[in-house]
């Protein structure tokens, strides 16, 4: 069955289309009011080495060691022990953190996006501010750790602030495109299915035994038969010609 032959099944079919089509479209109401909003912070923080003097500007030099440092506070940041420390905080909120950013590979990128979402606007803020944080002190822990000299340690600077809130319906869209795509699937197979059976051709029954009347009548025929046969002479071939 090609696509014309469904499109004709369904016309044919139409007031079961439109029936089923109206129960999807109430599916599709119920799964939006269901699915909340969600609220999306977005940070952006720059691993920048420190200068001493005044001619010196650190957004003019970006070397390797920095995207290293970021990479590996990412890493901490993306721990399953870090992620059950900020959800005791009260970081509950969707986290994700990554080097993307910048405009340059993601292997030198000195950039650490922080991407907070949630239902709750205020569990939002609070999960971006105690990541933005926890990068802020594992990245002073582990130079402290090497005894890095304060005058030569890395440093972040915040490009995005963690309070800047945005509303978001992806996770709707994204539920109401799925629950679409396989009701409308189910829409087609259950008109078609209902087409078929419907135009399946009905067995051929058992032949209706006779009533007692006519199973009389016809054996009377039969003798009656039988009689003017014997009654019929016999007639000589030569008597014939």
């Amino acid at each position: 069955m090609d696509a014309l032959d469904v499109f004709r099944v369904l016309r044919q079919r139409w007031k079961l289309t439109a029936l089923l089509l109206a129960g999807l479209v109430l599916l599709l109401a119920a799964v939006a009011f269901a699915v909340p909003q969600q609220y999306r912070g977005t940070s952006l923080t720059m691993v920048l080495r420190q200068y001493g003097g005044q001619d010196r500007n650190p957004f003019a030099a970006v070397d390797r060691s920095q995207g290293q440092a970021a990479v590996v506070v990412i890493a901490v940041l993306n721990s399953q022990q870090t992620r059950r420390e900020l959800a005791a905080q009260g970081g509950t909120a969707s986290l994700e953190v990554s080097n993307e950013g910048g405009g340059v590979s993601t292997t030198d990128s000195p950039f650490i996006t922080v991407i907070a979402t949630g239902t709750s606007e205020a569990a939002v803020r609070k999960t971006g501010q105690l990541a933005m944080q926890r990068i802020k002190d594992e990245l002073k822990r582990r130079q402290d750790t090497l005894l890095v000299p304060v005058e030569q340690q890395l440093t972040l600077n915040e490009v995005l602030s963690p309070n800047e809130i945005t509303t978001t319906r992806a996770a709707q869209l994204r539920a109401l495109g799925l629950t679409a795509g396989i009701g409308l699937i189910a829409v087609i197979l259950t008109v078609v299915l209902v087409d078929r059976r419907g135009n399946r051709p009905k067995p051929a029954g058992p032949e209706p035994k006779p009533s007692p009347r006519k199973r009389l009548q016809d054996s009377d025929a039969e003798v009656t038969e039988h009689i003017h046969r014997d009654q019929v002479p016999d007639v000589d071939p030569q008597e014939r010609q």
